[in-house]
């Protein structure tokens, strides 16, 4: 039977898992422990890992922090000697967010502060306690956020001699929410790494809507990439007290969304603050300074403040504590200025330890788009110990990144990515050196694709673009609880009678959906039809748009086949003229139209869902 129309209604489910149970967690682990993704894990007050245990956390699993405050803040802390096993997937992130986090968009970016926060602590080196104490090697302190007395300070005590010190795994994890207020300027970083060695991996990890710093390193060498800091009220990136591991992949976006002006829980501060020691400051061994490649950083911008005054502003890095920092190959939009340099690094300016390389500035301020060798504003925001040629001599550019979208809304406009015409693709750049970082051929975190996509809160409750802007994967939107979905009709195409079929994608969450409009391949072995359509088009339309937002003319791409082949859908002919796509699409009713470039014949148009 040729039908002309068919309604399809993708059942997808609201982003609301079911839980065997809810486990409350507090106190020590002190024996190798496993939390599986079935249970939801609530913690109650600070939970330590300690007696070199091991928690190991499946891929899924919802870890949230009991409401608190104070002391009492909500915590997991993995103490010097225990180890982390929380390696989660792009499709199954492990989440870390607050007891009133129903996981389907009801906590936003003003939502922080609600629990502690992630705490991991090592045994490598540091080189100077945060108090300024001035003690002998190895230097040991207390990690900022816990206060802990008598025989209970072993459970925040980071730093030692083991620089290859090894606390586990965090990967893919999304930590939401979190920061809350210990005492006096004393909050808990979204994720706090206390003296952790080089032998620990730390990579996709996001740190949304955290009151304080999104990450903090004190002391230590662990390497981290693949980063993602979202809208925290203090630092995206801090490192002090001798840190000296590498960071590559970084992507930090801020904005001004306090209540009140007083209110500075909601503003961002610096992109990255960079602290090589406290006491003594000048001869603090070893010496501090981290290394970062391949950073997209949007600051504030100069959006109006709550009382209706212009001029919310910040900087894009503050380097100072005689720290050998360097930058590499990375974007810095949306800032004032772009520096703040403190008289204290003028030995590591004139030993050429401080570094900053093939990087690209421009503020949303025209006037300090400028090099300015006397303070106050311009690429140099403030210091004594300003030198123009830092900057100008170091390949740096004062252009329009030309980046897809900046939103600080979630409007599903962000998209961090160049554009095809972005200087940023093919500049030059500097070329790492060691085994942990890659060399790749653009400034800033992001080529061609999104690694930030599909396993983010940014990404789940709307801000990154949906769609594929480009030639990377499209990457695939996992929580439905649906089995996969394969319908289809057909019937023959003409020039003037195209295949129209509707479907709608019910309110809850958005999904993935593959989209086939099939002729060519229905004409091959297997099934040698005959008549079929020689080269189908499909286009994609929501519900009261008239212009398609999507298209597809002659599909291509591994990721068709290897998704066609997950659903269960019959193999594409190679090199046929079949159309396919793959979209990310929020709730609403759409329809799919298949057309004939020329001639008619027999096609088939299928949609599936993809989870």
């Amino acid at each position: 039977m040729k039908l002309k129309f068919f309604l399809l209604s993708v059942l997808a489910t609201a982003v609301s898992p079911l839980f065997a149970a809810d486990v409350i967690v507090s106190g020590q682990i002190s024996s190798n422990t496993t939390w599986t993704a079935t249970n939801r894990y609530q913690l109650q007050g600070k939970v330590y890992v300690v007696n070199g245990a091991t928690l190991t956390i499946e891929p899924g699993t919802v870890v949230q922090g009991r409401l608190s405050s104070g002391n009492d803040a909500a915590a997991l802390v993995i103490t010097r000697g225990a180890k982390i096993n929380a390696s989660g997937t792009a499709e199954k992130p492990i989440i870390f967010t607050s007891e009133l986090d129903n996981l389907n968009g009801n906590l936003t970016a003003r939502d922080v502060g609600l629990w502690g926060g992630v705490v991991i602590l090592g045994n490598a080196t540091i080189n100077s306690r945060a108090d300024s104490a001035i003690v002998a090697a190895p230097i040991t302190d207390q990690i900022e956020g816990i206060v802990l007395s008598g025989s209970d300070t072993a459970l925040g005590t980071f730093g030692g001699t083991n620089d290859d010190d090894n606390s586990g795994t965090f990967r893919y994890v999304s930590i939401r929410h979190a920061g809350a207020i210990v005492g006096t300027a004393n909050e808990l970083n979204g994720l706090s790494m206390g003296g952790v060695g080089r032998g620990t991996t730390i990579e996709f990890v996001e740190v949304f809507a955290n009151r304080d710093d999104a990450f903090e390193w004190f002391g230590g060498t662990v390497n981290a990439r693949y980063l993602v800091a979202a809208f925290c009220g203090d630092d995206c990136f801090d490192y002090d007290q001798g840190y000296r591991g590498n960071l590559q992949f970084l992507f930090a976006i801020q904005g001004d969304n306090r209540q009140n002006d007083s209110d500075d829980g909601y503003l961002g501060d610096k992109g990255f603050e960079m602290d090589g020691a406290t006491a003594p400051e000048a001869t603090a061994v070893p010496l501090g300074g981290g290394t970062v490649f391949n950073a997209t950083m949007i600051g504030i911008g100069g959006a109006a403040r709550p009382n209706g005054t212009a001029g919310a502003n910040n900087v894009g890095m503050h380097m100072r504590d005689n720290g050998a920092h360097k930058i590499y190959n990375s974007v810095f939009v949306d800032y004032a200025n772009i520096f703040q340099v403190d008289a204290d690094e003028q030995p590591r300016i004139d030993d050429g330890g401080l570094k900053f390389e093939n990087n690209t500035f421009f503020s949303h301020v025209a006037a300090n788009n400028a090099v300015n060798a006397t303070g106050g504003t311009g690429v140099f925001a403030s210091g004594s110990a300003l030198r123009p040629a830092l900057y100008t001599a170091g390949g740096n550019a004062n252009v329009n990144p030309v980046l897809r979208g900046v939103s600080r809304a979630a409007n599903r406009t962000l998209d961090p990515r160049p554009a095809t015409t972005s200087p940023l693709l093919g500049a030059a750049v500097t070329t790492p050196t060691g085994t942990f970082l890659t060399t790749v051929t653009y400034r800033g975190a992001f080529g061609t694709s999104n690694w930030a996509a599909g396993w983010t809160k940014l990404w789940t409750d709307g801000w990154f673009a949906l769609e594929s802007a480009g030639t990377g994967d499209v990457p695939i939107l996992s929580g439905s609880g649906n089995k996969f979905i394969n319908i289809s009709t057909s019937a023959v195409v003409t020039a003037t009678a195209p295949i129209t079929a509707g479907f709608i994608i019910p309110a809850g969450q958005a999904q993935t959906v593959l989209i086939r409009g099939v002729g060519p391949t229905l004409g091959a072995a297997p099934f040698n039809i005959g008549g079929v359509l020689a080269d189908p088009t499909i286009e994609v339309n929501k519900a009261g748009v008239a212009t398609p937002f999507a298209t597809n003319d002659n599909w291509s791409g591994n990721q068709i086949m290897t998704v066609s082949a997950g659903v269960g859908a019959f193999p594409l002919a190679a090199g046929s003229a079949d159309s396919a796509i793959i979209l990310n699409l929020e709730p609403g009713g759409y329809t799919v139209t298949v057309k004939a470039k020329s001639g008619s014949g027999l096609a088939i148009v299928e949609v599936y869902e993809v989870d």
